[in-house]
């Protein structure tokens, strides 16, 4: 009896630890919750941002682009006993194809579309030759077209056919002076134009070093091919490679030394087909200045601008991921700061600029995805009307809201300073706060809560208290808005408080 008894006793304490009554009813006791607002993979620390050199720091590599996708062609010989006949072509690459000029490289030679002769590369006293015996019958008067394919660049050129017409025994080249047909016209590049260029030494703003790189340029497309005529007098001559009469080049020169990229101040146009600029004799003359940079006049929008932080804050502009420019504060229009920034031109003329701006009240890097081109010496948008950044971000929650909440009467003489509150958005929590007791005594809860963009939510608090045990709710709950209060330190909202059965 005395065993039953004092089992007895033991249950009833433990079910009077497990539930409390509270007006009359009782309810269960339940663990102290592990709140945290849901973790963001975008928040940032603090970028150290720094402006860039105007060009990379090692020599660019600049090269004209050829490439293409073509796959290796499967040209064979065709049947002598079907083609007795033939002609001989010995033929060689212009000086624009022989920048391309690899072991695997093949040429055939083609009448009405069909091989009639394949030849790999020959090399002559230092010359790539390719030695083809065109085939035919016994009858033959066609064009005959030869065609090239460049392992390199991964491209068939084909020569103009009317060039050459088949005859028997006909000896078209020798290894002595091969031919070259005409190839280009079939590339990427079908104009050429020839210019002699002398760099002006005594004008350069840099020492002429070991890395320095000098070439040509369509827009921010290479375009020249460069041979050395007098290293040490920097003459050079180009193909000036065009696609189109008409387009004008620059020059560009790397200098090892400054680690930068200068521009000439002189430009050309691409003329007709075999056009030359310039000679040897009387060369055009080169001068550089550095590239340059232009100005842009910013702001940010209406939710970023809400909770902006001038002290912590951070613009920047980009080119790829290459820093071009810090922002400052120089003004201020409708409440939000006017930033100035010198945006440096990099590498890339007509480049497109991302601006990327750092919050430093919820530590995010909002972008303003190619939002500026760049040019040099432009002036973008202007200090008494800057230009308002489409700032976005691909985080979850980049909002905020701040919340100051009391308890009611009927659980605050409860609380303690262990008592946690939290903010949800559905079933996630979205921020969080310890009890804090102010001068008068009583406990409020201070905290932030992180919103979505482009979506309206409804916010519901959450009370535990570490005295009984319990999990309240707020009977009501109230709409997400960004930059603005729930309640203030001096006005603290207090909402009713259910509990959580």
């Amino acid at each position: 009896m005395k065993y039953i008894k004092y089992s007895l006793i033991a249950a009833l304490c433990f079910f009077m630890t497990q539930c409390t009554e509270e007006d009359g009813k009782t309810y269960p006791q339940q663990p102290a919750p592990n709140w945290s607002a849901v973790a963001e993979d975008f928040v940032s620390d603090v970028p150290v941002w720094q402006v860039a050199d105007n060009a990379p720091a090692s020599a660019p590599g600049w090269k004209a682009d050829f490439s293409s996708n073509e796959q290796a062609p499967s040209w064979t010989d065709p049947d002598k006993s079907v083609y007795p006949m033939s002609m001989t072509a010995v033929v060689r690459l212009s000086p624009i194809l022989e920048t391309l000029a690899a072991d695997d490289d093949m040429m055939a030679a083609f009448i009405g579309g069909e091989c009639r002769g394949v030849a790999k590369k020959v090399m002559n006293d230092g010359v790539r030759l390719f030695f083809i015996h065109v085939k035919a019958p016994s009858s033959e008067n066609g064009n005959v077209e030869f065609r090239y394919y460049s392992a390199a660049s991964k491209r068939v050129y084909v020569s103009v056919a009317a060039d050459v017409k088949y005859e028997v025994d006909k000896i078209y080249g020798t290894a002595e002076n091969p031919e070259y047909p005409d190839f280009e016209q079939s590339g990427p590049y079908p104009i050429a134009t020839k210019a002699w260029v002398k760099v002006d030494k005594a004008q350069l703003p840099f020492a002429i070093g070991n890395g320095d790189e000098l070439q040509a340029f369509v827009g921010d497309e290479c375009r020249g091919i460069k041979h050395v005529e007098n290293e040490a007098d920097m003459l050079y001559w180009y193909d000036m490679l065009g696609r189109a009469e008409g387009e004008k080049m620059t020059f560009r020169y790397y200098s090892a030394e400054k680690k930068q990229v200068y521009v000439s101040e002189q430009a050309y146009v691409i003329g007709k087909r075999g056009s030359v600029i310039g000679s040897e004799d009387q060369p055009q003359t080169l001068t550089f200045v550095p590239q340059g940079s232009m100005t842009a006049y910013l702001t940010l929008d209406a939710v970023t601008g809400s909770y902006a932080d001038k002290s912590g804050d951070k613009l920047a502009a980009f080119v790829g991921n290459v820093c071009a420019g810090i922002g400052e504060i120089v003004g201020e229009k409708d409440g939000k700061s006017v930033y100035k920034m010198v945006i440096n031109s990099v590498s890339s003329q007509s480049a497109a600029v991302d601006i990327r701006y750092y919050s430093h009240r919820n530590s995010y890097v909002f972008t303003a995805p190619a939002c500026i081109t760049f040019a040099d010496g432009k002036v973008e948008a202007s200090l008494v009307n800057p230009l308002t950044l489409p700032l976005v971000v691909n985080g979850k929650h980049p909002l905020k809201m701040t919340a100051c909440v009391a308890l009611p009467q009927n659980i605050a003489r409860q609380a303690t300073a262990e008592d946690m509150m939290a903010a949800f958005v559905g079933t996630e929590c979205r921020g969080t706060a310890k009890a804090v007791q102010t001068e008068n005594g009583e406990y409020v809860f201070r905290m932030e809560i992180n919103g979505s963009m482009g979506t309206e939510e409804t916010v519901t608090l959450k009370y535990y208290s570490t005295r009984n045990a319990y999990l309240y709710q707020a009977a009501s709950a109230f709409k997400f808005t960004n930059g603005e209060s729930y309640g203030t330190t001096g006005e603290p909202r207090i909402p009713a408080f259910v509990i959580v059965e």
